[in-house]
């Protein structure tokens, strides 16, 4: 019989429950599509890290749903019960010390004989020519390689869409010259300490030659991999132990980010890959994401449809820097501009200085998109006005440098100059008088209504396609952007997005918010209960018939006299 889960709604969408060890232990049964993440980075989060590590079983860097489900069977086999996942505290935190206390006690430990000849033949292998490229030097040259490794993978990766034959050469690699500053040095300790044991001296590397030297270096890896491990027995009861004691105290939270994302829509707790708190232009911004290369980064996040800010920390006093992005998702954008600096708090509350570095544009609440028109309708005036001094201004400059040469034609020039401006507020005198004598002929009613009817019609349609594009916004793609498999679109509320993004209040968009209500309050009661507005009403239902025109008298003819 399959398992009766519970759900929950948050962003819009249901979520499964998990409320105690029966909902944990059935996860296996939980049809895939349900949940929000099929896969997360180890990396970039706030979470226990040596957990992480335990989940991830091949070390790739990466916990997969097999993983985690791996990790609940793993619970079931030590006959654990799964309600005190939900109860763990203090005593599992004193039990993990003892446990790595243990362990390291263990490590200084010294080895049994069978351990000691072991540890013997592994070593002696390790002398080989066939693991000991460098000799000595090998560890080093390994570590040299591993750090141009990824970089130079890439480097060689032809794209996807190259056919079977090209004509293109194939690409080669400059070990000395033309190389990227961020790698210059990691590329000639890797020349010095890698290409040269194997190929000699090289100036520039092919892709087979490349294959080559990754290929002298795969004994030395797997003999590293095959160390054997003192003490097997101890050390492996030891580290079940704690797997235990790590799973107890920490596996509810981690689902809590995985399956479902709880905790990030509850307001009073904070998700793992929430890395602090950034402050800046009177915002205090949460939801906010470690970012390794912010162009990969930015080229994706555009599709979350949110307004997103990436910016450098860094903190002097410790010669640490790092990237982040923060989601702005309340207030107006205007004020974040590149080379805006604020304050980040991390989870440890440690401050960082913060400088934006780049800035993805999207609307971010219905009061910006309310004032989004005026702003643009000032910014066109004030240009417009501009362009006209200017243009006046350059053509009197022109005719007085003019004048020295022909006094005449200077005057005669700068007279039409300044009839033309006078025409000019001339013609916008009267269009203000035009104005206000038809408002003087306006009711307070009809003020009021146009007034409110002139404020919808700019506004109004800004603030309707804002509202529709806000309820796309989706932390799912930010979150893919960061590594994450998102199963699921993250949307979020207005209330929500309030509490990402909590502002200060502004004094003046209340009392203009509240102006507008008022006068669209006294524009309805006005039209309802005014007797003037009921008497224009009837008079205009009922018109008054016009007064009927007397027919001139004609005059008597006078009595002839007899």
């Amino acid at each position: 019989m399959s398992y009766s889960w519970k759900w929950f709604r948050a962003g819009r969408m249901q979520q499964v429950s998990l409320k105690c060890g029966a909902d944990v232990a059935a996860l296996a049964e939980l049809d895939r599509k349900q949940w929000i993440a099929l896969s997360m980075p180890t990396t970039g989060v706030r979470f226990d890290l040596r957990m992480l590590e335990l989940m991830d079983t091949d070390h790739d860097g990466r916990i997969r749903t097999p993983e985690v489900l791996a990790a609940i069977d793993f619970l079931k086999a030590k006959n654990v019960d799964f309600d005190s996942l939900f109860t763990a505290g203090e005593a599992e935190e004193k039990a993990l010390a003892d446990v790595t206390a243990k362990q390291a006690d263990l490590a200084a430990l010294a080895p049994s004989d069978a351990d000691k000849k072991a540890l013997a033949d592994w070593e002696a292998q390790g002398k080989t020519p066939e693991v000991a490229v460098a000799g000595d030097a090998t560890a080093d040259a390994n570590a040299a390689l591993a750090a141009v490794e990824p970089v130079v993978d890439a480097f060689f990766l032809p794209p996807e869409d190259m056919p079977l034959v090209t004509e293109e050469a194939d690409k080669v690699l400059p070990l000395k010259d033309h190389l990227n500053p961020k790698h210059l040095e990691a590329i000639l300790a890797f020349a010095e300490k890698c290409v040269k044991p194997v190929l000699g001296e090289k100036d520039s590397l092919t892709r087979m030659e490349w294959k080559k030297v990754k290929g002298a270096f795969a004994a030395y890896r797997a003999w590293v991999a095959a160390k054997p491990v003192m003490n097997a027995g101890k050390k492996g009861e030891l580290d079940d132990e704690e797997r235990v004691l790590r799973y107890r105290l920490h596996l509810v939270e981690f689902l809590e980010n995985y399956v479902n994302m709880r905790r990030l829509y509850d307001l009073k707790e904070l998700a793992v890959f929430q890395t602090g708190t950034l402050r800046i232009d009177a915002k205090e911004m949460n939801l906010c994401f470690h970012v390794e290369s912010e162009a990969a980064h930015s080229a994706l996040v555009e599709k979350s449809n949110c307004c997103v800010i990436y910016l450098k920390l860094s903190r002097p006093s410790e010669g640490a820097t790092r990237q982040i992005c923060a989601v702005v998702t309340a207030g107006a954008v205007a004020q974040l501009y590149v080379g805006r600096n604020g304050v980040f708090y991390d989870r440890d509350g440690k401050d960082w200085d913060a400088v934006i570095t780049k800035v993805v544009e999207a609307q971010v609440s219905l009061a910006e998109a309310f004032w989004a028109p005026w702003r643009k309708l000032g910014e066109g005036i004030a240009a417009a006005v501009k362009k006209f001094l200017g243009d006046k201004q350059a053509a009197a400059q022109k005719n007085v440098e003019a004048g020295t040469q022909n006094a005449q034609a200077g005057g005669a020039a700068m007279a039409s100059s300044v009839a033309a401006i006078g025409i000019g507020v001339a013609m916008v005198g009267s269009a203000a008088a035009a104005l206000m004598a038809a408002i003087s002929n306006m009711t307070a009613l009809q003020i009021a209504i146009s007034i409110v009817a002139l404020i919808l019609v700019v506004s109004l349609p800004s603030v309707i396609l804002t509202w529709f594009k806000l309820r796309k916004r989706d932390i799912g793609a930010i979150l893919n952007a960061c590594g994450w498999a998102i199963n699921r679109p993250m949307r979020f509320s207005m209330k929500r997005a309030r509490a990402f993004t909590i502002c200060a209040p502004c004094r003046i968009c209340r009392v203009v918010c509240w102006l507008v209500v008022v006068l669209a309050i006294i524009g309805v009661a006005l039209w309802f209960c005014c007797p003037c507005t009921k008497e224009c009403k009837a008079s205009a239902e009922n018109p008054a018939p016009a007064p009927a025109t007397e027919a001139p008298v004609a005059e008597a003819a006078p009595t002839p006299a007899n």
